[in-house]
């Protein structure tokens, strides 16, 4: 791969990395390593240790006995997520409203670069892609946990495309995992179990950015995931006709997966270290036969380091729920008043949200609280804060949590809403638990940290002398000054 200059639209994915290497923000280990422990144990402490406008993508050039190589940490970061689209992270939620209000179809091609080798029947050996171990000394094996999986509505002929982990069984068996009853390709499994007959699967690896980001989304059932994924990334994705099952992949892929699903077939899967950062059981779990494994003639393997949060796959998670979010208050509703929406950051992906409400419908927050509790996508919690806290910022967020609430009257429990999660941390190493549960019911917890009543100073020096600060600041001889967001918008508010 060759550091040349790549821009927006990014449809595959080494054009995309291409762009982070020109950035700086993609780095290469030359050295061997092993999949099944030092791909996760080097992105973790990579991701631990970086700050977060550092952050950078890994390609594992040399993995220890196979040709392929593995990048992670692609999306570890807002920034980095935008940049895959050409956009800034302010930007996301406003791209992902335009994109829902007009999806482009995808493009119909006769062959594309996915296919250029192809393993059909007996040849197609799971075996020979470097899945990683991601939790090293817990999982059960190695797992695609970045794989688009393709299935269809046999009713409606509507494609469906979400991630959904994989483990690779052997080498021409992976588990699947739905993680849900509500899940749009577990109704798809139910679907044919009721025919008696087998589902067509394909599991995408590699795909263009913006087709990850849109399988990650939560979109109402029967929308065709690939075409929010060409709006999102400004043309239609190219798709072609996979070799031994009914359904359209993306042509520009690095590598696909084709198989069935047979009725009433299962295998023990698991244990698996989930994002809610624990491990999850054993238990049953639907069983893939490959029929065939198509691939670019030099691959590349992603997969997403999301076990504990957070993560590259906690990111890509989190603006699933929020761009769909954004596109229905906004456009569909039209509601006023909130300014921006984020998840709080290392919240398992889901579990807090935080919205950003406008000073002018302050008096509402309430109100807003409970709208947003109604879209509950598996929230334990919902913070109000006001237009000039930095939401993703986890210092100021505390501060306005511990300064502006008080007990217990900011605080709102709304009953009866499905956490979308079907268990929480103490029950998720149980063993034989069914592996598309039914969501649980719970409260959520409204917390407003709005200013309601007379805003005091905040203990900061006047905003002139700050200013004044740092225009003399090369005078100090001290490095150079690189600010958070955090301290601009709160010497904004003075």
């Amino acid at each position: 791969m060759t550091a040349t200059l790549a821009s927006p639209p990014f449809l595959d994915l080494g054009s995309f990395l291409a762009s982070l290497e020109h950035s700086g923000r993609l780095r290469r280990v030359a050295k061997p390593v092993d999949k099944d422990w030092e791909v996760a144990c080097i992105a973790r402490w990579a991701m631990e240790s970086t700050a977060e406008k550092d952050a950078y993508a890994i390609l594992f050039e040399d993995v220890k006995g196979y040709s392929f190589p593995v990048v992670v940490n692609l999306f570890s970061t807002p920034e980095m997520y935008g940049s895959a689209l050409g956009i800034e992270a302010d930007e996301i939620l406003q791209h992902w409203a335009k994109s829902l209000a007009k999806p482009l179809s995808p493009i119909a091609v006769n062959f594309g670069p996915v296919q250029q080798i192809t393993h059909l029947a007996a040849d197609a050996n799971l075996l020979s892609i470097p899945a990683p171990v991601w939790t090293p000394g817990r999982d059960a094996g190695p797992y695609l946990s970045a794989a688009n999986v393709i299935t269809k509505d046999p009713e409606t002929g509507i494609q469906n495309m979400g991630i959904y982990r994989m483990q690779i069984h052997d080498s021409r068996h992976a588990g699947l995992y739905f993680g849900g009853r509500t899940q749009h390709g577990a109704i798809h499994l139910r679907k044919y179990a009721e025919r008696q007959q087998p589902m067509p699967i394909a599991a995408v690896i590699g795909a263009a950015p913006a087709v990850t980001f849109a399988s990650a989304a939560k979109l109402p059932y029967g929308v065709d995931e690939l075409s929010i994924a060409g709006a999102l990334a400004g043309s239609g994705i190219e798709v072609v006709r996979a070799k031994t099952v009914d359904l359209l992949v993306p042509a520009r892929a690095e590598c696909v997966i084709e198989g069935l699903v047979h009725v009433g077939t299962s295998r023990e899967e698991g244990p698996f270290g989930e994002y809610l950062g624990y491990v999850n059981g054993a238990a049953p779990a639907a069983v893939i036969e490959v029929t065939a494994i198509t691939h670019r003639s030099a691959p590349v393997h992603h997969g997403f380091v999301q076990q504990m949060p957070p993560s590259d796959g906690h990111v890509v998670m989190e603006m699933g729920v929020l761009g769909p979010l954004w596109f229905t208050l906004t456009q569909k509703l039209k509601v006023k008043g909130i300014r921006n929406l984020a998840i709080a950051r290392g919240s398992a992906g889901l579990s807090i949200l935080v919205a950003q409400i406008e000073k002018a419908h302050v008096p509402e927050s309430n109100r807003i609280g409970r709208l947003l509790a109604k879209f509950n996508s598996g929230l334990k919690f919902i913070y109000l804060v006001d237009e000039d806290i930095d939401i993703r910022d986890q210092d100021t967020l505390n501060w306005a949590l511990s300064s502006h609430v008080s007990l217990p009257d900011d605080i709102e429990f709304v009953k009866g809403f499905s956490t979308g999660q079907s268990k929480d941390s103490r029950s998720s190493s149980s063993e034989g638990q069914e592996l598309v549960p039914s969501p649980s019911s719970s409260p959520v917890a409204i917390v407003n940290a709005t200013s309601r009543s007379v805003v005091r100073e905040m203990s900061l020096p006047d905003p002139s002398l700050m200013s004044k600060t740092k225009e003399n600041w090369a005078e100090t001889g001290l490095p150079p000054l690189n600010p958070r967001k955090r301290l601009e918008k709160l010497l904004g508010s003075r």
